[in-house]
């Protein structure tokens, strides 16, 4: 597998290796649905395609890196990227890495069987990520306001201790964590699968400090290993468990609450607008909710460009 992706990398004019000395950095935290990326740079395609992972323990330090000038593309919740290109960041959306399809998850005390039950209750959410807009849209959902609950600021990874501890009621994070979450006594309560198609990854760059020919490489990295994980799962699962700290169960678990952004879903979105419209949607939600100031040019997010032209 490694001879042959190295050899498509190297090889083929689109996604050749470079003579570059500065390497594309793209940042990321380590979440499944961008294993390809760590894919490519545990088995050496991301070095010879002249492009460098940079990692961070969330998605809170992938978006500091961006602001403070130190990549030049980052792995991304859409509404991430739109209040990352509503700060003034001249970036695009290259392609979609994956669809949350009941990945996401509110976790809540079994005594809380129904949304509109959280009202009153404590909340676990980390500011700046996905959980806020993933709330907002639960709080919708349940007919309640941010004033009927009390929302506790805590980074993901506490949140099983302060489950435990009683210090809150109710914690939004990923099913990577269902093992370690439900030991400290809470039980799954509104997933986003119950959002269909809404919550989306996504693979921004900037403009300014990406040519064409390294768009291309992207493309070309992404697919290529997105295709080799999944027509080699026993061998590149083994890898993602050291690197995404993740155990075969939790894995399983992640993969099936996510749809992985392959060519025909990103032809899908990208040739029948369906992505345009999807960030229009999604930047209504957040100015009605308060989660983005201004609203965004969205044009400026979609490439200027098509097919084999970007």
């Amino acid at each position: 597998m490694r001879v042959f992706l190295l050899v498509l990398l190297c090889s083929s004019f689109l996604f050749g290796c470079s003579n570059e000395s500065d390497p594309l950095r793209i940042g990321s935290n380590r979440w499944l649905g961008y294993a390809p990326i760590y894919l490519a740079d545990e088995f050496g395609w991301a070095s010879s395609a002249n492009i460098q992972l940079v990692e961070y323990s969330t998605s809170n330090g992938v978006i500091r890196g961006m602001h403070n000038g130190l990549l030049d593309a980052a792995l991304l919740t859409l509404d991430e990227a739109i209040m990352l290109q509503s700060t003034g960041y001249d970036i695009e959306i290259l392609l979609i890495t994956n669809i949350s399809a009941g990945a996401d998850i509110l976790y809540a005390h079994p005594s809380i069987r129904y949304i509109h039950e959280l009202k009153g209750k404590r909340i676990a959410v980390e500011s700046g990520t996905l959980g806020p807009y993933f709330l907002s849209r639960i709080l919708e959902k349940a007919k309640l306001t941010e004033s009927d609950i009390k929302i506790i600021n805590t980074p993901s990874y506490m949140h099983a201790g302060e489950l435990e501890k009683g210090l809150v009621d109710a914690a939004i994070n990923t099913s990577a964590a269902h093992m370690q979450l439900t030991q400290s006594g809470v039980l799954p309560l509104f997933t986003s699968r119950d959002l269909p198609d809404e919550i989306l990854d996504v693979l921004v760059v900037n403009r300014k400090r990406t040519s064409s020919e390294l768009r291309l490489r992207l493309h070309g990295l992404w697919f290529n290993s997105l295709d080799a994980w999944l027509n080699h799962r026993e061998r590149s699962d083994k890898r993602l468990y050291r690197r995404l700290g993740l155990d075969g169960q939790s894995l399983t678990r992640t993969l099936n609450g996510i749809v992985m952004g392959d060519k025909a879903l990103n032809a899908l979105y990208f040739e029948q607008d369906l992505l345009s419209a999807r960030i229009q949607q999604t930047q209504a939600l957040m100015l009605n909710k308060n989660l983005l100031q201004q609203p965004i040019d969205v044009s400026k997010l979609l490439p200027n460009c098509s097919g084999d032209t970007c």
